[in-house]
């Protein structure tokens, strides 16, 4: 059985296995940021299959995607070149990464959670500030601690799925512990793809970070980065969500 990074393993399935309201989204984030620039530069950071990417540049907006893994930034080429757009993905790590140049805006769309030492919350948040030009607006969301405690009571889940994805079928086997005190969910489980009889196993161990709104806070002023918003998901209904979506500026 292979060992593989989650992201590397789901590259080409990511946008069936995780389904998001990519125009809801986007339309969000294009309200919420009217409100603090009008600038219409954006890099979508920790861009993964760049489907956010993809729908910000079908709306004009000047954007590019940059992603550590390989994999998904080889699906979101794939999907800017379908979708009739010319997008300039790059590979990068938001701990160390730098521009040619400082830009405007810097949207990191679910992937601080991915980061579960401090320490690269704290070098991700001084790099994206060294990044971004004066003024310039950094939006991100997180998990919402708060809300995964009610969630997971016991601090135990398990999931397992089944679907079929053109002519393979998927099977997942995931259980998942989350701590409580620090946060941080640790999956373990089994990814397999079964492609008309020849089936692949593959390994997964996987930790995200939950966070609250303090912890969030601290690690912004500690960078010297002046938060604007805190809202409770993105504006999509009123109800509460289990993320947080921080607005912030340089």
């Amino acid at each position: 059985m292979k060992t593989l990074s989650y992201y590397r393993i789901t590259a080409d399935l990511y946008d069936v296995l995780v389904p998001r309201d990519i125009e809801g989204i986007c339309n969000s984030v294009s309200r919420i940021l009217a409100r603090h620039t009008e600038c219409r530069e954006i890099l979508d950071l920790g861009c993964g299959t760049g489907r956010f990417t993809v729908a910000l540049a079908k709306k004009g907006v000047r954007v590019m995607g940059m992603d550590i893994t390989t994999e998904m930034l080889a699906v979101a080429r794939t999907n800017a070149k379908n979708s009739g757009v010319k997008v300039r993905f790059t590979k990068g790590d938001m701990r160390n990464f730098r521009l040619a140049k400082r830009i405007g805006i810097i949207w990191a769309r679910g992937s601080i959670g991915d980061l579960v030492e401090m320490d690269d919350v704290r070098k991700t948040f001084v790099n994206i500030k060294s990044n971004l030009q004066g003024e310039g607006v950094f939006i991100f969301d997180v998990r919402d601690r708060s809300f995964y405690l009610q969630k997971f009571r016991d601090g135990v889940r398990k999931e397992e799925k089944v679907f079929k994805h053109g002519k393979r079928v998927i099977t997942f086997d995931f259980s998942a512990r989350f701590d409580k005190r620090t946060g941080i969910e640790r999956m373990e489980g089994e990814i397999g793809v079964d492609e008309g009889g020849s089936m692949r196993r593959y390994e997964v161990n996987h930790a995200l970070r939950y966070y609250t709104r303090r912890e969030v806070t601290k690690f912004l002023k500690e960078t010297g980065l002046k938060i604007l918003e805190i809202n409770s998901g993105y504006e999509l209904d009123s109800t509460k969500k289990p993320q947080l979506v921080i607005v912030a500026k340089r």
